[in-house]
């Protein structure tokens, strides 16, 4: 009988861990890792929680951040410190679960979907249960999907499954209304959720309550036209048509695409917060591409909270090299980078743990940089080059808009916040991007510390 090596088991073991991603996590979750993005006043999400204690009234907030930096996490954590709050009762509603992230969206959707994600979210057994078939407000609102939007076989606490399977039909249909007809059924949507928030101060006795809608920034066309149009389109829903995403007597907090407060001006009128990429790199001021170890500490702790024996696998050196090459994207480090390294480990496991400059974490490298680098096109890379070079957007012309919007989509652009915020290429393209320097060597970027951990 043939005996398992125990180092199978322990990379299996790893492997298993990782592949079965939890997604976004509770706060009170055993691997939750604290201060993943600062603590005191760098904690966005304690200032943004602040701001909306304080605040009355109707209030209108946007939060966001790229793919891996833990929004949802976050958000979670919102939720749960605003409960903690006398007199506040918050609700966390995922409107993708009712579109597609390649709808064409419009604010007369967001509106429809934000209201019977509401609804919805209010069946729940720890917010009205069945009780909520008892409500005046529900009663009218079932009522009025049916009559004024036409949704016919929905019942309240079924929304989800019935809105998704009528999805295409329902949709085409709000977008066939006329000008006064759309404007009435975003009126009538307030209006709705304004009374849902009423029944929810009355059985809770509460003054406040608040709307975290979620999933909003993964957005995204298919292609460059579509790419192009859903642009156009979030920047249409989110910025001139902010007004119409402010509820009536109610704190609303909106997940929005990354790329939006750096090509609109929104800033000025919203509330905005970002949630910046794990903090591996030193700030531009204090060395170029620098790795800052206290980042790379918390990413290892993250590491510590999924698998305590990582470090028999995989050298703390070579697991900072990885971590630094996924500019603190955590789905980048731990679903990418570090399952491919473990399916190859599999084969070397004399030379466990390996260190970093063993031949794996080269050739993992290697693989993820050349699938990042067809990911970009060759009249991109001068663009490219000068938001690396500068540390900011200096967009020659508002046709190229759309273009840097689908860099932070593909994360080829990465956002981070280091005192100031700042930007720079994902590190899989410092390499070839750096290469298209001008030949002038005044406006060569200094590329010797790239990489380099400090």
């Amino acid at each position: 009988m043939t005996m398992t090596d125990p180092r199978e088991v322990l990379v299996d073991d790893f492997a298993v861990v990782l592949a079965n991603d939890p997604g976004a996590l509770d706060s009170t979750d055993p691997r939750y890792v604290p201060d993943l993005h600062g603590s005191g006043p760098e904690d966005v999400v304690l200032a943004l929680s602040r701001s909306i204690r304080r605040s009355a009234g109707s209030h209108l907030y946007y939060f966001s951040g790229q793919r891996g930096t833990g929004k949802s996490t976050e958000l979670r954590r919102l939720a749960v410190e605003l409960n903690g709050q006398a007199g506040v009762r918050a609700f966390l509603l995922d409107v993708l679960e009712y579109i597609g992230e390649s709808h064409p969206i419009k604010t007369v959707d967001l509106l429809l979907v934000t209201a019977l994600a509401f609804a919805d979210r209010l069946s729940a057994k720890d917010a009205f249960g069945d009780d909520l078939l008892k409500e005046s407000v529900a009663k009218r609102f079932g009522t009025w999907l049916q009559t004024d939007v036409e949704i016919s076989g929905m019942t309240l606490g079924g929304v989800k499954a019935e809105f998704k399977k009528q999805q295409q039909t329902i949709l085409q249909r709000v977008r066939s209304f006329d000008l006064a007809r759309e404007e009435r059924i975003m009126a009538d949507c307030r209006e709705f959720i304004r009374q849902m928030a009423e029944a929810v101060r009355q059985r809770w006795g509460v003054t406040k309550v608040v709307l975290l809608v979620d999933s909003l920034e993964r957005l995204r066309g298919v292609g460059d036209a579509a790419q192009a149009d859903m642009f156009a389109r979030v920047v249409q829903v989110f910025d001139s048509d902010r007004d119409q995403l402010r509820l009536p007597e109610m704190q609303v907090v909106y997940a929005v695409p990354p790329y939006l407060p750096y090509l609109t001006n929104v800033g000025q009128y919203v509330s905005m917060t970002m949630l910046a990429s794990v903090r591996v790199c030193q700030p531009p001021a204090k060395g170029r591409r620098l790795a800052r170890l206290e980042g790379l500490a918390v990413l290892r702790r993250v590491l510590d909270r999924r698998f305590a024996r990582w470090t028999d696998v995989i050298s703390p050196a070579a697991l900072d090299l990885l971590a630094m090459q996924s500019g603190g994207d955590l789905r980048q480090l731990l679903r990418r980078f570090l399952l491919d390294v473990l399916d190859q480990s599999y084969f070397a496991l004399e030379r466990l743990p390996l260190q970093a400059e063993d031949p794996i974490i080269a050739t993992v490298l290697d693989k993820h940089r050349i699938e990042f680098e067809s990911m970009v096109t060759r009249d991109e890379y001068s663009l490219l080059y000068t938001i690396g070079a500068r540390n900011a957007l200096d967009l020659p012309a508002r046709s190229d808009w759309p273009r840097a919007a689908r860099f932070f989509d593909i994360r080829a652009v990465l956002n981070y916040r280091n005192g100031v915020e700042w930007l720079d290429l994902n590190p899989l393209l410092w390499s070839m991007i750096d290469a298209c320097a001008p030949a002038d060597a005044s406006g060569r970027p200094d590329t010797t510390g790239s990489a380099a951990v400090a």
